[in-house]
């Protein structure tokens, strides 16, 4: 059984703006907050880890929304390609070249990342092949994670060495669920993920619907993301891309939607009468010049909104303080609204639990996961931190993963400032470079 103390901290909550406890003990027992207060430290059993958080603040881990772990050791590619010449020409070659152990070097490289970020959970898009590599490298990382294969068999518009039979593609996201799902204490699922409707014929979409209700498993999926994506569903099915998706049983309570940047009043009226949830990708939009998602919009219209990196191959970073600090400011330069520093907090962390299928109680309680970053507003450049009201804005502005002092997982502590390993998950150099070498050799 794991047992940690956090002494001290400030913790917050976000289940409201004054959701703010200063000067708190939190005890963690078997991955569940077990006491809070004075009868932390009477519970708490000697001899267990303690983390000092005196000055620091304690929050809900980071989540990030929509991820492509396959994809970062295809950091720092072309820079000046849209959305489809860059996945023809870059990011299809470039997942189809992995091999499994060229897969775990990309995966150990990207968790460890994120957890030196605060990041406790996320939401995963692999790619066709070598899915295992991806599942064991989260797992022995010990990060919350959600992912599996895509789904792509349209001969029309995918290569054919990405390319697998509808029946073959659901039969490998079955054997996933069967190998994955559930393992490592709950800590792990299995998603069905058709790429986009550009990449999947008419029939494997609604199949892969039927596997997703019948498993009751999280739908992931790309739409909306680009204007020539848009053009090109249209063509084929003559309906908005959020309405085709819905068309096929793909829309509904567990479905995450990445990016739905050209959406409108319809699209966003129908996101929310499913409950389904957008994952917005402020910084990789902006790079592959896709547009600006109407997060106000579709916010006021009930459509809940988690907040993702994407891949390092669009990014480049997997920085959730970069994406709320641009999800923040964003809205500013449109007359669509405006969303606030706690917004986007909210976003980062509840909203995107439940994007990925974590239908749990808000909030630092008892009997909740103990999914938790560590933050020290007195490192790197953010001070001063004489706040008087709430200390969100600090976050959200003047923060980055220089901040983050620790970053728990289910009770136990899975990355500390100044651990430069991530706990042993981060590849060295060495083998960095050797598998971009090997991938970049078989890229064709």
């Amino acid at each position: 059984m794991s047992r940690l103390l956090i002494e001290g901290g400030t913790l917050l909550g976000l289940t409201a703006p004054d959701d703010v406890r200063r000067d708190t003990d939190l005890y963690i027992e078997d991955g569940r907050i077990r006491a809070i207060g004075a009868d932390a430290r009477r519970l708490a059993p000697p001899g267990i880890e303690r983390l000092d958080a005196r000055g620091q603040w304690v929050l809900p881990g980071f989540v990030q929304a929509h991820l492509h772990l396959c994809q970062t050791l295809l950091r720092n590619g072309p820079d000046e390609l849209e959305l489809l010449p860059w996945l023809a020409r870059h990011v299809w070659p470039g997942e189809a070249a992995h091999d499994a152990w060229t897969m775990s070097v990309s995966a150990r490289l990207g968790i460890a990342e994120c957890l030196s970020a605060g990041v406790a959970a996320l939401l995963d898009m692999g790619t066709v092949n070598h899915s295992d590599a991806l599942f064991e490298s989260a797992a022995s990382a010990g990060i919350r994670y959600v992912g599996g294969n895509v789904l792509m068999d349209d001969p029309a518009t995918t290569p054919p060495t990405l390319r697998a039979p509808a029946e073959a593609g659901l039969a490998e996201t079955d054997r996933l669920y069967e190998r994955w799902h559930g393992r490592e204490g709950g800590r792990l699922s299995v998603a069905v993920q058709p790429r986009f409707a550009v990449s999947c014929t008419d029939a494997l979409l609604r199949r892969a619907a039927e596997l997703a209700r019948e498993r009751a498993l999280v739908v992931h999926t790309h739409a909306s993301e680009n204007r020539a994506e848009c053009a090109l569903v249209e063509e084929r099915t003559g309906m908005r891309n959020v309405a085709y998706l819905d068309s096929v049983g793909l829309v509904g309570s567990k479905t995450c939607v990445a990016h739905a940047v050209h959406t409108d009043e319809r699209d966003f009226r129908l996101l929310a009468e499913r409950r389904a949830a957008v994952a917005h990708c402020p910084a990789s939009n902006l790079k592959l010049a896709s547009g600006v998602c109407p997060v106000p919009e579709m916010r006021h219209a009930g459509v809940r909104v988690a907040l993702g990196s994407d891949g390092a191959a669009c990014n480049n970073l997997l920085d959730p303080f970069r994406e709320m600090r641009l999800a923040v400011l964003l809205p500013r330069v449109r007359d669509g609204g405006r969303l606030s520093a706690f917004d986007v907090l909210r976003m980062a962390t509840w909203d995107g639990r439940a994007a990925l299928g974590f239908q749990k109680a808000e909030g630092l309680v008892e009997g909740a996961t103990a999914d938790l970053v560590l933050l020290d507003p007195e490192a790197e450049w953010s001070l001063p931190d004489d706040w008087t009201s709430e200390p969100y804005g600090t976050i959200v502005f003047s923060m980055g993963r220089g901040n983050v002092a620790a970053t728990v997982v289910d009770g136990i502590v899975r990355y500390r400032r100044g651990d430069e390993s991530v706990g042993g998950i981060k590849p060295p150099p060495d083998e960095i470079r050797e598998a971009v070498r090997a991938l970049r050799s078989r890229m064709i």
